[in-house]
């Protein structure tokens, strides 16, 4: 008995040793465990990361479209207000009327047509008759391109004189339209930013991939 007592703290020491072995080997285990794991989180947080730097560029493209978008549409409303307030056909028939009479243009005949919705302007034809030189009608066309008004030859068409004249230079006939224009008050350039905005919304967290510079487009 005095023996058993005697070598007892042997026991504890040895039981102790065996618990702090046991607990050793256990953590040595999780250890490898999380050692060979160890790659495969770092390969899941790399490509997390990925995902947030592709996410954080797709927004930042959106924001970047949204403000061209914003830039073009402001420039066509600035545009669209260099047109004239209204037309006015007494104004322009007189004004075409009066190139014509001025270059000696014969049997001028004007004829206003009806305004057209074109989005953010108005325009209107104006039908043109006339006869007159290749160099009249010549200088009238430049004339008419020099003019102060937003004008523009829509068509024109050039049909011989069968009749005999006399003199040096030849008569033709010319039939062409003349375009005036008048911005719309009422017109505001779409911006289309709302569709860009929902589309990103519903759109999966699927970012494209950002063109590398200098790479050849498609």
């Amino acid at each position: 008995m005095a023996w058993i007592i005697g070598k007892i703290w042997l026991v504890i020491i040895l039981a102790s040793g065996y618990t702090v072995y046991t607990k050793y080997e256990t953590h040595s285990e999780t250890l490898r465990t999380a050692q060979d794991e160890l790659p495969a989180v770092q390969a899941q947080i790399a490509k997390k990361q990925k995902e947030k730097k592709d996410l954080e560029n797709y927004f930042a493209d959106i924001q970047e479209a949204k403000e061209k978008i914003e830039k073009v549409a402001s420039e066509i409303e600035r545009l669209q207000q260099q047109f004239p307030a209204e037309i006015s056909d007494t104004d322009n028939l007189a004004m075409i009327s009066s190139l014509a009479e001025i270059l000696n243009i014969k049997q001028i005949f004007l004829s206003p047509g009806v305004e057209e919705d074109k989005g953010f302007y108005f325009t209107k034809l104006y039908n043109v008759k006339a006869a007159g030189t290749y160099l009249q009608l010549l200088i009238f066309l430049e004339k008419i391109g020099e003019a102060k008004r937003l004008l523009n030859v829509h068509d024109m068409k050039l049909t011989k004189i069968e009749k005999k004249q006399k003199g040096r230079f030849q008569l033709i006939n010319v039939e062409m339209n003349i375009g005036v224009y008048r911005y719309n008050p009422n017109f505001k350039e779409s911006r289309g930013i709302e569709e860009i905005e929902k589309a990103s919304k519903d759109e999966p967290a699927t970012p494209r991939r950002r063109k590398r510079k200098g790479s050849d487009e498609e």
